[in-house]
């Protein structure tokens, strides 16, 4: 498959006229944090003229002192929890939700903050008129960041190696970006990556598929690098297991070393003590809603509220998992087991905005107590999927090292169409980088995707060879 070749001489992107290979730039993440927290402290000044005038009582304002290097810290934590100073090109909106999650969390963390140091000057009403305040300047000025990034960043020119299934896939990750981010300038089969060298001077960057063969992938990888091109490399399952191996040595030979794949006895310990802690919370404070959406689906739908579903945890043992039931009694009586699909017919009116929200899920908290679940793992399949799956990928089975989870890397990354395969890459990069503080951030990340009903849809129709065509011939002009 080739893509449209008249453009190729359109040499917008990281190349001048002397040749001269740029990089990708972007405004330094230092910055966006001292403007981040410049604002949030702004914001609360602004709040106590709101609310005091510029006569400021000095008592307020001295708590207002006290406080503010905590918010300061604070304010940094919580956003670089959220991801808002890794470097993206995905659009604006996802930072938007981020924000709204952050300027939330910092106003909780003022709260607790004004009490735990015992700052009763410090008055409620400055932590709600500063949150308001801070959003409208926070998304102002990352809004300018984020224009900023995409004016230096360019329209990066990209060379594709892979196959022709991959590629398509590939273009339709591209089309949801936007306009203007990439261009694909030619796509090559993996069989003839030999002819990659003649093409990279019409290129930014370079993309490896999974399916150029390891012998061809170290020679596109040094051409492209020798060449001053980014490379993208997508990596296979076997390359992720390689990401956290150490570096050792048996006598002169430097090895890389994989350990098993398994938690300690202490990290066992703490992910325990944890989904226990945050079950027991999630239980006391949806109770209320649990019980009003149970309600609500008995009396739109007829069948009971709540199913169970056998799924497949840790080390391969079955157990039936919890759910708010989403669709109608006996959905898969015709069918048998399929994944739902964008405006699948057999979803209620009641179950779209339940996993929209993810408000279904909420019963799973009763299997995180009984200890069949984690509050964050790879999500966990039916048994006639899993079967599928690991027909298909023998690395699927390493994912069920760990107890699966309500959310997980690959939930606060992809989308419910993510596919299989590229929900295994990021399940696989957890069990192999579990630590305590990732937990914590998948979960802090988990808050702004819950608000995203887009990341909820169903998996996407298969692609028509019309729409396929449309896809290239659009992303190579």
């Amino acid at each position: 498959m080739q893509a449209n070749q008249g453009q190729r001489n359109d040499h917008r992107g990281g190349t001048g006229a002397t040749g001269e290979h740029r990089g990708p730039r972007a405004v330094p993440r230092f910055l966006v944090a001292a403007g981040d927290v410049v604002l949030v402290l702004n914001g609360f000044y602004l709040a106590f003229v709101v609310r005091f005038g510029v006569d400021i009582p000095p008592t307020n304002w001295n708590a207002f002192l006290d406080l503010a290097p905590w918010l300061a810290g604070g304010t940094l934590l919580v956003l670089a929890g959220l991801g808002l100073y890794d470097r993206r090109l995905n659009g604006f909106v996802p930072t938007l939700r981020e924000l709204l999650t952050g300027v939330v969390l910092v106003g909780l963390a003022t709260a607790a903050a004004s009490y735990w140091f015992r700052e009763p000057a410090f008055p409620r009403s400055i932590i709600l008129i500063g949150g308001a305040i801070q959003l409208v300047l926070l998304v102002g000025w990352r809004w300018l960041v984020w224009r900023v990034d995409c004016r230096l960043h360019g329209q990066r020119r990209l060379l594709v190696l892979g196959s022709e299934q991959e590629v398509l896939a590939f273009l339709g990750k591209l089309w949801g970006l936007p306009s203007g981010t990439f261009r694909i300038v030619d796509v090559l089969p993996p069989e003839k990556a030999d002819k990659l060298p003649a093409r990279l001077g019409e290129a930014d960057a370079t993309v490896v598929m999974p399916s150029v063969f390891p012998e061809a992938r170290r020679k596109v990888v040094a051409a492209s690098l020798e060449a001053g091109r980014e490379v993208y490399l997508v990596p296979s399952e076997y390359e992720v297991l390689l990401n956290s191996a150490r570096v050792s040595q048996i006598d002169d030979l430097p090895v890389l070393q994989l350990e098993q794949f398994q938690l300690s006895w202490f990290q066992a310990l703490g992910k325990r003590v944890m989904d226990v802690s945050v079950a027991l919370v999630g239980l006391l404070a949806g109770g209320p809603v649990l019980a009003l959406l149970a309600f609500l689906i008995a009396a739109t739908s007829p069948g009971p509220p709540f199913y169970l579903q056998e799924r497949v945890g840790q080390n391969g043992r079955v157990f039936r998992l919890y759910k708010l039931r989403t669709m109608v009694v006996d959905a898969e009586r015709h069918t048998g087991p399929v994944l739902a699909t964008a405006d699948d017919p057999r979803v209620t009116r009641v179950g779209r905005l339940l996993r929209a929200t993810r408000l279904d899920e909420l019963p799973q908290l009763f299997n995180v107590l009984r200890g069949d679940m984690s509050i964050v793992g790879p999500r966990p399949e039916r048994p006639e999927f899993v079967a599928q799956f690991k027909a298909e990928n023998p690395a699927y089975h390493y994912r069920h090292l760990v107890k699966p989870g309500l959310t997980g890397l690959a939930q606060i990354h992809g989308r419910y169409d993510t596919s299989a395969e590229d929900k295994l890459r990021f399940d696989l990069y957890y069990v192999r980088n579990y630590s305590l503080l990732l937990d914590l951030q998948i979960l802090l990340q988990t808050i702004p995707v819950v608000l995203s009903p887009a990341a909820a849809r169903g998996r996407k129709a298969d692609l028509t060879p019309k729409t396929i065509a449309f896809l290239t011939d659009r992303r190579a002009e």
